[in-house]
């Protein structure tokens, strides 16, 4: 991209980040952008729409993803999307919960933005429909996965499921894999990995 003097979250050759922290609950919402298109995703639309638009300016933005559908991450998605012309994603469990009946169905798989591949990870247990979205070696984890442990849960059972959702898509990546929380601050892979026995532990 040309704006050379443009602070970014994250940067590398292949993906460009930027953030802006929102809402009473300090949401993070992220702006992915392919720097050789300058197309971009906006993930967790969450309240104040005008600063998400204003960090998107300068980019080419193709759709809202939204990791889930509690009300702090899905505050601004229908304004942000129908003020830009673009589609809003949740997954389909969460429809319901986060009031966003056009959504279209954020299905686990393959998504393409300009050069980059997306991939689009169930990860249950905080919500029915949460998601996680993996860049190369960046995973947004919304509401799953912060420094210092799991989202929260409402019954032992979500507990089961979201450690399952740690052990099955998370901690499979490797430790240099850096996670980009819908709170708080960015982590690792590595960071976490020694803490989950404590988790599994210290329960719901």
């Amino acid at each position: 991209m040309d704006d050379t003097s443009r602070q970014w979250h994250y940067a590398d050759d292949e993906i460009l980040v930027d953030r802006a922290v929102v809402g009473s609950l300090a949401n993070n919402v992220f702006l992915l952008v392919d720097p050789a298109t300058t197309n971009s995703v906006i993930i967790d639309a969450s309240t104040d729409a005008a600063t998400i638009l204003e960090m998107a300016k300068g980019t080419k933005v193709q759709a809202v993803l939204t990791t889930h559908g509690h009300w702090d991450h899905v505050g601004a998605a229908s304004e942000v999307g129908a003020t830009l012309g673009i589609p809003v994603y949740i997954g389909p469990e969460d429809k319901k919960m986060g009031k966003l009946p056009q959504a279209l169905d954020l299905e686990a798989g393959p998504m393409a933005l300009g050069n980059l591949q997306l991939e689009i990870i169930a990860t249950p247990g905080h919500t029915s429909g949460s998601r996680c979205i993996k860049v190369g070696h960046l995973i947004f984890t919304g509401d799953t996965l912060f420094p210092g442990g799991p989202g929260a849960t409402r019954s032992p059972d979500d507990f089961r499921t979201i450690m399952k959702s740690l052990d099955d898509a998370l901690f499979t990546q490797p430790d240099a894999t850096m996670i980009m929380p819908g709170h708080g601050l960015d982590t690792t892979i590595g960071a976490e990995r020694p803490h989950v026995e404590e988790w599994r532990a210290r329960g719901w």
